[in-house]
C-alpha cells in the first residue's frame, strides 16, 4: 500500500516537500565528522537527502534504496550526471549489502516501515563496527491539526495517529543495539494558503490515506466539506493555514 501510494506521487512529491527537505537538511547537521568511504541511504525517495550528500561528499559512493520502484527510476533519471550514486530497488526492514558500510543514513522515510524493531536490527547488521547511522523521521504530532478535525467530523472513521512517540522511537533503537551520540528535536509549523491547499498538497506526497493521515473509512463528500471549513477557521496562519511537523533527528553508533 505505502509504495503504490508513493509510486503515484513521484511527478508531484517534491512540490509540496518543504517538512521533508528541511528534516534531510538536518540530517546532514548531525552528521559525523568523517568522510566515509562509502553511505548507504535507506528511503531515498525523490533523492533530497541524496542531493546533499553528493555536495558534502563529492567522491563517495552512495547505494540509495527506496521501496517504490518509480521512485527508484524517478531519481536515476534526474540525477543520472551523479555516477558516484547507484539506485537500488529494495525494502529497507529486510535489503542488505555483501558489506557492511561505514555510514548509513534515512529521513522522512522509516516511520512508514511496518515494524522499526525489525528495521533496525536490519540496519544494525548492515552498519560497519564504530560506524554511524543519522536518521531523521517524523514523530507522533506530526499533523495533529488534521487528525483532531478529522476526529471531530468523522470520529468513527478516525484511529489514532500510528506514528512512533519519541519514546518509542528510541527504545527500538536502543534494542536493536544502537548508542544515540546526538538528538535535535523540532516542531515546525507549515503553512498552506488554504485548507484545501493542505489537503491536496498531503495527498499529492503520497501522504493521504497512510497511518499518519488516514481513517478506517474515506469521508464522504459531507465530511470532507466540513473538515475543509473547521480546519480553515480553526488553523489560521497569516499566510492561510497552518500544519505542525514534528520531527527527530539523531546520530547513533553500535553499542
Amino acid at each position: 500500500m505505502i509504495e503504490k501510494r508513493f509510486s503515484a506521487a513521484v511527478e508531484t512529491y517534491d512540490r509540496h516537500a518543504r517538512p521533508q527537505l528541511s528534516l534531510a537538511r538536518s540530517v546532514c547537521d548531525v552528521l559525523p565528522e568523517i568522510y566515509p568511504e562509502q553511505i548507504l541511504e535507506l528511503g531515498c525517495g525523490t533523492g533530497q537527502l541524496t542531493r546533499l550528500l553528493v555536495d558534502q561528499f563529492p567522491d563517495v559512493l552512495i547505494d540509495a534504496v527506496d521501496l517504490s520502484e518509480k521512485m527508484i527510476e524517478y531519481s536515476r533519471k534526474k540525477f543520472k550526471r551523479f555516477s558516484q550514486v547507484t539506485w537500488i530497488h529494495g525494502d529497507a526492514q529486510t535489503w542488505r549489502a555483501k558489506d557492511p558500510y561505514p555510514l548509513i543514513v534515512s529521513s522522512a522515510a522509516l516511520h512508514w516501515v511496518p515494524s522499526l524493531r525489525e528495521t533496525f536490527e536490519n540496519i544494525f547488521q548492515c552498519l560497519e563496527k564504530d560506524g554511524f547511522f543519522s536518521l531523521g523521521m517524523m514523530l507522533n504530532g506530526t499533523l495533529k491539526e488534521l487528525l483532531a478535525v478529522r476526529s471531530e467530523v468523522a470520529p468513527d472513521k478516525t484511529p489514532p495517529s500510528a506514528l512512533p512517540t519519541l519514546e518509542e522511537l528510541t527504545e527500538n533503537l536502543r534494542a536493536a543495539g544502537f548508542k544515540i551520540l546526538r538528538k535535535k528535536l523540532s516542531a515546525e509549523e507549515v503553512s498552506y494558503k488554504s485548507a484545501t491547499d493542505f489537503l491536496r498538497a498531503i495527498h499529492e506526497q503520497g501522504v493521504t490515506g497512510t497511518k499518519v493521515a488516514s481513517g478506517r473509512a474515506p469521508l464522504n463528500r459531507s465530511e470532507l466539506d466540513r473538515l475543509i471549513k473547521v480546519y480553515q477557521e480553526r488553523y489560521t496562519s497569516p499566510d492561510g493555514v497552518y500544519a505542525t511537523y514534528e520531527t527527530a533527528t539523531l546520530l547513533l553508533t553500535k553499542l
